[in-house]
């Protein structure tokens, strides 16, 4: 097959794929309407039940009119009370639910990160934060993040683990930043099946072999401070994150992260073809963070040097990216470089608008002294044994 005919495969592969896509989210939208019909029903239904009560009650009894207003004020009283979180937000920590911290260094405020299913993403600066650490006296500290207002919020706490010398046990002299893309299942195999694909089963192994032997996650926040050498991490530590923000990685494998409860981060392309606000509301998870791909810079240049179209961009247009990015996804700690691809003024432009961490797609773990705007990462692929894997995280 020549190099033409595989190109023009891979363009109908991705074609059909995209049809695929659109019908999914098309089915989607008709069971919604479905439901939504289906509430609507029962609602008049219920009303009139309600309503047929109530003429009941007073045709049964008259001269009642103090009792029925004071349970009438009873009840107000208890739905004003009632309840003090809502369903429709999802609020995660950013980094492991315990932090572990040695005496004497400095506390880094990890943060958290909230969704409004309805809404979008609530920007990190409206999350209210409560607590204090003295990293000086050994002991577990509580500190609890709140999203919303009144009765629509929700908490989260995370236990700051102050410990000894000796306690602490080996620090991290690295740190691998795994970078996965996409999930798929045995009922579910893509057509342009490569090494960006892992199988659900086989992600699920490697969870698990994280979770059993209690690996460590640090926030973006404490990861940056390390590199800068202002802390210790624990020595059995890992990132993970996916890139693109696809379908089949939300779909198969935040659930995933869920069973196991370990955090890991989507470096979400944000743009509307990828209905990157959408997916951020549809697929929150309290232990998927989303961090920015860029809005639309994942696209392809002629350039000869550069695989992104950052080659061709101002800093100015870039920072505009980043920006309209920053806001879709409510926070602004790491970004991932489209294709790994970076021009002097997207590092300049990333610096201004205030990211911590930039990530290539250079393999290698995080050292110390590295520079955090071009940090390497550890690709993982699907068709790699277990050993080979286990072997670039132990």
């Amino acid at each position: 097959m020549t190099e033409e005919q595989r190109r023009a495969e891979a363009a109908e592969n991705l074609a059909r794929r995209k049809q695929a896509m659109r019908k999914n989210k098309a089915r989607k939208r008709r069971r919604l309407l479905i439901l939504v019909i289906l509430g609507l029903i029962l609602a008049l239904i219920l009303t009139g039940i309600i309503v047929a009560m109530a003429k009941s009650r007073n045709a049964a009894s008259t001269g009642s009119d103090a009792g029925a207003g004071e349970e009438a004020a009873q009840t107000e009283a208890g739905t004003s009370s009632s309840g003090s979180s809502s369903p429709d937000i999802v609020i995660g920590l950013k980094g492991s639910e315990v932090q572990m911290v040695l005496e004497g260094d400095p506390y880094i405020e990890n943060g958290a990160f909230a969704v409004d299913k309805s809404s979008g993403a609530i920007p990190e600066k409206d999350i209210k934060i409560k607590g204090s650490v003295d990293t000086s006296k050994t002991g577990d500290y509580e500190i609890t993040y709140t999203a919303g207002k009144g009765s629509s919020k929700q908490s989260v706490t995370r236990t700051v683990r102050v410990l000894s010398e000796e306690d602490f046990g080996r620090a991290a002299v690295n740190v691998p930043v795994m970078m996965y893309h996409w999930v798929y299942t045995a009922d579910d195999v893509p057509e342009d099946l490569d090494g960006n694909w892992i199988l659900d089963t086989t992600l699920d192994e490697q969870l698990t072999y994280l979770e059993d032997e209690g690996f460590y996650y640090p926030g973006w926040k404490e990861l940056r401070a390390w590199v800068d050498g202002e802390i210790s991490i624990p020595a059995k530590c890992a990132v993970l994150t996916f890139d693109d923000g696809k379908e089949p990685f939300l779909m198969y494998g935040v659930p995933l992260l869920e069973k196991h409860k370990i955090p890991a981060t989507s470096f979400m392309i944000c743009w509307e073809d990828n209905d990157g606000e959408e997916k951020i509301r549809e697929y929150a998870s309290p232990y998927l963070d989303f961090e920015s791909h860029t809005y639309a810079m994942h696209q392809k240049s002629d350039d000869p040097d550069h695989k992104g179209i950052d080659a061709v961009m101002t800093k100015e247009e870039i920072a505009a990216d980043l920006s309209k990015a920053s806001e879709i996804l409510g926070t602004n700690d790491a970004i991932a470089y489209p294709y790994g691809d970076y021009t002097d003024d997207f590092i300049a432009a990333v610096r201004d608008q205030g990211l911590l961490l930039g990530f290539t797609v250079e393999y290698d773990r995080v050292r110390q002294g590295m520079d955090p705007l071009t940090l390497p990462r550890i690709r993982v692929l699907g068709d790699e044994s277990f050993q080979i894997w286990k072997d670039s995280v132990s």
